[in-house]
């Protein structure tokens, strides 16, 4: 009987060292890249825009001609990564662009958990 009580503890025990809090990493908006960024051209119509970095985040019905791109990182015991890209658009063409995106640093997550 007191192999048994033994060998019950050591099995929680063991079990309770082995368990640990995970945390998954939270990634939310736009993963924009500065080598996506060298992409853009002046004068690109919203439709190339929109090849090149996919949908914007945000846009805002009382500012039609800009779009805002956000990108957070949130890591385990790392400060919440944020980043933000704007692009003006004139008669429908690309006429600025202010921000920064990611840095494309190979730091980002990406769905299947690898880095880019």
């Amino acid at each position: 009987m007191r192999k048994i009580i033994v060998l019950v503890l050591s099995l929680v025990m063991a079990s309770a060292v082995g368990c640990s809090i995970h945390r998954v990493d939270i990634q939310q908006g736009n993963l924009i890249t500065p080598e996506m960024v060298e992409r853009l051209k002046p004068g690109m119509d919203q439709r190339q825009v929109r090849a090149i970095l996919g949908t914007p985040l945000l846009r805002d019905p009382f500012h039609q001609d800009r779009w805002d791109y956000y990108y957070s990182l949130k890591r385990k015991d790392v400060p919440l990564e944020r980043y933000a890209l704007q692009l003006y658009f004139e008669n429908g063409r690309l006429a600025r662009i202010e921000g920064e995106p990611h840095p494309g640093d190979g730091s980002a997550v990406h769905n299947n958990g690898e880095a880019p």
